[in-house]
């Protein structure tokens, strides 16, 4: 592969949505930038529910070629099954083809002039003073690239970071093991509506049903558990509580993966080299949604090095903007959603239930400290697990 023996201010590996974003950012601002993904096919293979943000804050139009549903909101259902409803803020958005949705940033992050290397791995990093040389193998060649800036955005199993002397390794118990079929023939509540089930259906986790088009999404987390997500999603298809309206439905697609959901890891930078993504537990450990983060830490990232190429500077301390950057929009968030997910994960079912039964109304966004008052009001032994929040 002709590109592979040039030199780059950039190499960013991974070509998700974190990888392609932070790509365009540095070929943009006139870094000389490599993307390097280790799939034949970019997009392949699909680890998620497919769920995006606005795609209008980062200025990307929507497209119909990978656009299949827009949605307006949620039903959040509890064990007993009583339907609480939110709508707006995190639950605006889409329901993307992400085969497609992920090969488009990457060809729009290509039109700004970055060079792309599909099916090809990185098997080594060596620093050799002023940068990386960032070994790749691509068929049976192996290939040296130097890179003044490397950006590790290679998902949960990320290895270049670890590489590079940077601790992303993550705790087995963290991270949420999930299954999904596409199906056909389902029945939804709303086809512009999310459905998410909690309880025993799925520990630690909970079950989501997302409208696409013609198909739905029918999926589950679960965590350290005794079970296969498969064994659980398997079970919730004749559960009672869908009414039957899964009876005809039929996959016609698998999607199983990992999302890490521990928090963001400790340090996402040092010198000639940024983390993002997954790789950097960008992603809510509340929810497991993490693209939005992911593409608004890449554009970050890619904004960073594209600075730091223009200064000739590489080090930790000029990278450091960009975990600056990150931390302030973001961390606080992140650790949020962190202790409302081990809060949650301590709840049995009738706890469940009583908290859906303090909800009166629909939700235009999730208030968890008003709705920990309310809790705590109607079922006062829930008070240990809340008062932390009120």
């Amino acid at each position: 592969m002709r590109e592979l023996t040039y030199s780059y201010d950039v190499v960013v590996v991974g070509a998700g949505p974190a990888g392609s974003m932070a790509s365009y950012y540095a070929s943009k601002n006139g870094a000389k930038t490599l993307l390097v993904e280790k799939s034949q096919e970019i997009g392949e293979p699909v680890r998620c529910a497919e769920a995006v943000p606005r795609l209008e804050n980062f200025g990307i139009a929507t497209d119909s070629s990978f656009v299949r549903n827009y949605i307006k909101g949620g039903y959040l259902i509890a064990p007993n099954g009583k339907r609480i409803v939110v709508k707006g803020g995190k639950t605006d958005g889409y329901i993307v083809e992400r085969k497609i949705f992920d090969k488009y940033l990457a060809i729009r992050s290509a039109r700004v002039g970055t060079n792309i290397a599909v099916k090809s791995r990185v098997i080594g990093l060596d620093h050799n003073g002023e940068g990386y040389d960032v070994i790749i193998k691509h068929l049976d060649e192996e290939y040296v690239v130097k890179a003044k800036v490397v950006i590790a955005a290679d998902g949960v199993e990320s290895s270049v970071a670890e590489m590079a002397g940077l601790k992303t390794k993550k705790n087995p118990k963290e991270i949420c093991s999930c299954a999904e079929y596409e199906m056909v023939n389902a029945k939804l509540l709303d086809k512009n509506m999310m459905e998410f089930y909690f309880g025993d259906v799925s520990p630690k986790g909970y079950v989501w049903l997302f409208p696409k088009g013609d198909t739905v999404n029918v999926g589950l987390g679960v965590i350290d558990s005794k079970k296969k997500a498969i064994d659980y999603l398997n079970e919730f298809l004749e559960n009672p509580i869908l009414e039957g309206r899964l009876d005809k439905a039929t996959p016609v697609e698998f999607k199983c993966g990992g999302a890490p959901v521990g928090g963001p890891i400790k340090k996402t930078v040092k010198d000639n080299l940024m983390v993002v993504g997954d790789a950097a537990g960008h992603i809510s450990p509340l929810t497991g949604g993490g693209i939005y983060l992911s593409m608004d830490c890449g554009s970050i990232a890619g904004e960073v090095a594209a600075e730091c190429v223009k200064k000739n500077e590489f080090s930790e301390e000029c990278l450091m903007k960009y975990e600056n950057r990150w931390k302030e929009k973001h961390y606080k968030n992140l650790m949020k959603d962190l202790k409302y997910k081990n809060i949650l994960q301590k709840l049995n079912e009738d706890e469940l239930n009583a908290i859906a039964d303090a909800i009166d109304g629909d939700l235009e966004d999730i208030d968890l400290k008003k709705i920990a008052v309310k809790i705590i009001k109607k079922s006062p032994s829930l008070l240990k697990y809340f008062k932390d929040l009120i």
